[in-house]
């Protein structure tokens, strides 16, 4: 028994059903209080709502810290070069999305019809994208990638991560088995990629938040995740092209123009993780090349 409750597979499972318990107990229990319904949230209720992840996050890192017996640096918090990695993360999603929205402009899917600096929604759903980022990395990145990672090795880790994070994005409005697709090569590509090329939280924290920053609330073109938020975009995006590669309109992750550039920048993180050495063997092979 105390064998398989301290298998890190057992570890990762079992301390995400909390993160997400948490979570939506909290998120059911605010929206019960203040009546909030699934429509026309405002970036306000969307940061509150959005808040919940974080206290879940918060909740579970000493847990965490306690089971494993690590430090916040093994966890995947480490002091040295948060600030760095932060902005550099928040540098390539807000990279990815430029190439998305500007393939798709040149090809005559994507248009602007007008331009609005609504200071406090941008830094509104700036804090809403970083809680959001910070949650969803620890859950997915720290806890469903990191732990299984030293049973299974980095490859199989990072496919299971990859594919829970798709599936838990299911429930989201206009969700499609290719926003699923989209959201799961995401994941495991480009946040994965950046967690196994640092061993760090804070890179893929920041490509998440610049990814849903950059394609909500600067290109205006919405999402699974907060179609439902009345922000003020910077730019009023309007997507007209086939589906098939634009997605539709609030629905760019199941499109094929994001998912390839997607692949691309995550192949890419994958392979300096590679060459940099961070990628693991299973524990079985790990022990016979000792």
């Amino acid at each position: 028994m105390r064998k398989f409750f301290g298998h890190p597979l057992t570890q990762a499972f079992a301390l995400l059903i909390v993160v997400l318990a948490i979570f939506f107990v909290l998120q059911a229990a605010l929206a019960a209080a203040l009546q909030i319904g699934p429509d026309g949230l405002t970036p306000a209720l969307g940061l509150l709502l959005g808040l919940t992840g974080v206290v879940a996050a918060l909740v579970t890192v000493p847990l965490a810290r306690r089971m494993e017996g690590e430090s916040l640096a093994g966890l995947g918090f480490p002091a040295g070069n948060a600030v760095r990695h932060l902005l550099a993360g928040v540098a390539v999603g807000a990279v990815v999305q430029a190439a998305v929205f500007g393939i798709m402009a040149l090809a005559g899917w994507y248009s602007v019809s007008a331009v609005t600096v609504d200071v406090g929604s941008l830094l509104t759903m700036t804090a809403l994208a970083v809680c959001v980022a910070f949650w969803e990395e620890w859950a997915f990145r720290g806890l469903l990638l990191r732990l299984p990672e030293k049973a299974l090795g980095s490859w199989w880790a990072l496919v299971l991560s990859a594919v829970v994070f798709g599936l838990i994005h299911a429930p989201n409005a206009n969700a499609t088995a290719l926003t699923l697709v989209g959201i799961t090569v995401a994941g495991g590509l480009v946040l994965g990629g950046g967690f196994l090329l640092t061993r760090s939280l804070w890179l893929p924290i920041g490509i998440h938040t610049g990814w849903n920053l950059f394609q909500n609330s600067v290109f205006g073109a919405g999402s699974t995740g907060a179609g439902a938020i009345s922000e003020t975009p910077l730019l009023r995006g309007h997507v007209n092209g086939p589906q098939l590669w634009t997605g539709g309109p609030g629905d760019p992750e199941s499109g094929l123009v994001l998912i390839l550039v997607a692949t691309i920048v995550g192949t890419v993180m994958l392979v300096l993780a590679a060459r940099a050495g961070r990628i693991r063997p299973p524990r079985g092979k790990a022990a016979a090349t000792v």
